[in-house]
C-alpha cells in the first residue's frame, strides 16, 4: 500500500501509526499522495475479470494455521514493533525497546537472530513507516523534543544498505514537511508537499547517489509499473510514466478522468485505486475490458426532517473509508473501518484479517501483521511474517 508501506516498540507501535497519519493529514488534507507498492510480478491464477462487488467470507482455516505458524519470536519483556517485511519473507525489520533505553532498529531473521542496524539518539525519537527492497531499507523518523518537525508535519528520511551494513544516511531534511515515498530496486520516489494543491515527485538512484526531479503540479498516487514510475495527474486525470532512462514511456490505462483516485497501488500487473470519495476500491489487469470494483462502501443514511428539537442528525462515520491498497498478484490488501483487509481476484471475496487498529505491511510478497489490537499489553503482542503469494484461494461467495 502501499505499503508499504506501508510501517511503525509498542508504546512507539501505539504512537507511530497515529503521528504517521497526522504528518500527511498536516500537509495533505483529505488527498493523501502516496501508495503501498510492490516489486516483481507475482505469479496469477487468474484468466478472467471477476464479478464486480465481492462478498466477505469469514477467515479460511489455511489462512489461519499460516498466520499462527509464521508468528516471530521476541525476548520476553521488550516492546517489538514490526514495520518492514523483506520481500522474500526470511526476515523483517522492528523497532526494539525497553523502559529507559533508546529505540533499537533491528532487523530480526525468523530464527529470532537480529543484526542492529541503529540505535535512535533519544527517548524522543520514533520511526514513523519504512520500506526495504531486499538490499536498501529507507525509513522515516520524526523528534518530538524539536518543535519541527513534528510541529509543522515534517519527517526525517534515511536509507540503509544491507549489502554493506554501513549506518544509515540521511537522503531527505527535515525541513521538507511530510516526505511520503515509494522503493522498488533501489529506485526511491520522494513526494514532497509544497503547499495544498501542489507537490514535487523525485526519483533517487540510491546506488548512484543521484537525484532528478520528475513532476511538479497535482502529483498525486505516485507507483511502480515494471521498472517504470508513474504517477497520477489529479489535473489532467492522467497516468503518466517515466523509465529508467529518463524519457516518457506509454501512459498507463486505464485513463481515469480529472480528480478520479486519492490512493494508487501497482505489482505490475494488478492496479488498484480508491476514489475520490475513498468509499470504491476498483482494480484493473491489462487485458481486461474496463476495471472491476471490488468494494463499494454505502453512506449512512441522510438525516430526516422528523427529529425531535435538539437532536442531533446522524453523523458520516469517518472509519467507514477505504485506504491504503496494496496490490500483489491475484490479492489487494486493503485499510477498511479500523482493520486491514484482504480482496482475492481468484474467488471474488474477501476477509477481515486483523482486529481494530492492528497494523499490517507488505514488500514484494511477503506480509508482515500483528493481528492484535491496542488493548493488548505491548509485551504481549505477536507478529506473523508470511508469504501471500503461497496461501490458496479464499472460498467463493455464496
Amino acid at each position: 500500500m502501499r505499503p508499504s508501506s506501508r510501517a511503525r516498540v509498542r508504546s512507539a507501535a501505539v504512537l507511530a501509526p497515529v503521528l504517521a497519519a497526522a504528518l500527511l493529514a498536516a500537509c495533505t488534507p483529505g488527498d493523501p499522495t502516496a501508495a503501498p507498492v510492490t516489486e516483481g510480478t507475482p505469479s496469477t491464477q487468474v484468466t478472467a475479470p471477476p464479478r464486480a462487488d465481492f462478498c466477505l467470507v469469514t477467515v479460511p482455516q489455511s489462512w489461519q494455521d499460516a498466520v499462527r505458524d509464521s508468528r516471530l519470536p521476541k525476548e520476553p519483556g521488550e516492546r517489538w514493533s514490526g514495520f518492514a517485511p523483506a520481500p522474500d519473507g526470511r526476515s523483517a525489520f522492528a523497532t526494539v525497546q525497553r523502559d529507559g533505553l533508546p529505540m533499537l532498529l533491528v532487523k530480526q531473521e525468523k530464527n529470532g537472530d537480529r543484526r542492529v542496524v541503529a540505535t535512535m539518539p533519544d527517548l524522543f525519537t520514533f520511526l514513523l513507516w519504512g520500506d526495504f527492497d531486499g538490499r536498501w531499507l529507507v525509513y522515516a523518523r520524526t523528534d518530538l523534543s524539536r518543535a519541527a518537525p513534528h510541529g509543522e508535519g515534517s519527517a526525517e528520511l534515511f536509507v540503509w544498505d544491507a549489502e554493506t551494513g554501513a549506518e544509515p544516511r540521511q537522503v531527505a531534511n527535515a525541513g521538507q514537511r511530510a516526505v511520503p515515498f515509494l522503493l522498488q530496486d533501489g529506485k526511491l520516489a520522494v513526494t514532497r508537499i509544497l503547499d495544498k494543491d501542489r507537490a514535487e515527485l523525485t526519483l533517487h538512484d540510491l546506488a548512484a547517489g543521484t537525484v532528478r526531479a520528475v513532476a511538479t503540479g497535482q502529483v498525486s498516487a505516485v507507483g511502480f509499473r515494471g521498472a517504470d514510475l508513474i504517477w497520477f495527474d489529479r489535473a489532467t486525470g492522467r497516468l503518466n510514466a517515466i523509465g529508467p532512462d529518463g524519457t516518457a514511456g506509454p501512459p498507463a490505462p486505464p485513463a481515469l478522468g480529472p480528480g478520479t483516485p486519492v490512493d494508487m497501488t501497482t505489482d505490475g500487473r494488478t492496479t488498484a485505486w480508491v476514489s475520490r470519495d475513498e468509499r470504491d476500491l476498483t482494480v484493473w489487469r491489462p487485458g481486461w475490458t474496463a476495471p472491476v470494483r471490488v468494494l463499494r462502501v454505502t453512506p449512512p443514511p441522510p438525516a430526516t426532517p422528523s427529529l425531535p428539537p435538539g437532536a442531533r442528525p446522524p453523523i458520516d462515520d469517518p472509519f467507514h473509508r477505504i485506504a491504503g491498497p496494496t496490490a500483489v498478484g491475484d490479492l489487494v490488501l486493503f485499510d477498511y473501518h479500523e482493520g486491514w483487509y484482504v480482496a482475492d481476484l481468484r474467488s471474488g471475496s474477501y476477509v477481515r484479517l486483523t482486529a481494530d487498529h492492528a497494523h499490517a505491511v507488505v514488500s514484494g510478497s511477503a506480509l508482515l501483521m500483528d493481528p492484535d489490537d491496542n488493548e493488548v499489553p505491548p509485551e504481549r503482542h505477536a507478529y506473523s511474517l508470511l508469504r501471500l503469494d503461497r496461501l490458496p484461494p479464499l472460498p467463493a461467495c455464496p
